[in-house]
Parts: C-alpha cells; sequence; structure tokens
C-alpha cells in the first residue's frame, strides 16, 4: 500500500481550552496529534492532528495574539472511508458534554453517510463519507 500524499489544504480552528480541544480531537473524533507546540507561557502557538484516513486540521488557542488568534468559530468537513468509522465517532460524540448535535446520522441522496455537530467553541464539525467529486 502506497503512502498518501501529505495534506496539502489544512482547515484551522481555535480552542478556548487547548487541552479539551486535543482531548475531542483524539478520544472522540479519531484523530491524532502530530505537533503541539507552547510558548513559554503555555499557549499553543501551531498544532496539528491527522485524521486516519487522510488529511488533518492545525489548531491552536483561540485568543493569542495575531490574527490565528483571533480566528472565530470555523466549519470543518471530515471524510471518513467507511459509513461504520462515521457511527462509531458519532457514538463517541454524543456521549461528550460540551458537543451540540445539529444532525444525526442521516444516509443522504448522493450517497453520503454522515452527521454535524458544534463543539463548545462553537466550530461546525461534519463527518460522512462523501469523498466529492
Amino acid at each position: 500500500m502506497s503512502t498518501p500524499n501529505p495534506p496539502t489544504v489544512w482547515p484551522s480552528v481555535g480552542f478556548t481550552d487547548v487541552d479539551a480541544g486535543v482531548h475531542l480531537l483524539t478520544e472522540v473524533f479519531g484523530f491524532t496529534v502530530t505537533v503541539l507546540h507552547r510558548d513559554d507561557s503555555g499557549v499553543v502557538v501551531h498544532a496539528e492532528a491527522r485524521w486516519p484516513d487522510g488529511g488533518g486540521v492545525m489548531f491552536g488557542s483561540r485568543g493569542k495574539s495575531g490574527d490565528w488568534g483571533s480566528l472565530g468559530p470555523q466549519g470543518v468537513y471530515v471524510v471518513a472511508a467507511e459509513a461504520a468509522t462515521i457511527d462509531r465517532v458519532w457514538e463517541r460524540a454524543e456521549a461528550t458534554e460540551g458537543v451540540e448535535v445539529l444532525r444525526k446520522p442521516y444516509d443522504t441522496d448522493y450517497g453520503s453517510h454522515t452527521f454535524d455537530l458544534r463543539d463548545r467553541d462553537g466550530n461546525l464539525w461534519s463527518f460522512g463519507t462523501y469523498r466529492g467529486s
């Protein structure tokens, strides 16, 4: 099996509590944090998390100085290779405090098995099997 090309588009999200954000990304969603840099005061200035089926997100502390620290809520669509992955992520997400369910898992007329939620920082997350056309 060949290694996929590294992602070339990186959605970026901010978390007011980055440690809670790391928990959400890893334990609830299933990402793997590959980089996490803090400054001397503990502010996360840069971090990356990879999705097992390819791609990833960059994230950091919301409220840090500069334009990236002032990002408001973002929207991220995450593609899973299998519907079973969507269902497993959904089960963990539904049981997570601070997560607002927007749409429970459903099947679209264009062939995606998907759901939508909002995290405690207002970031919108959609997980589905649709890879785009």
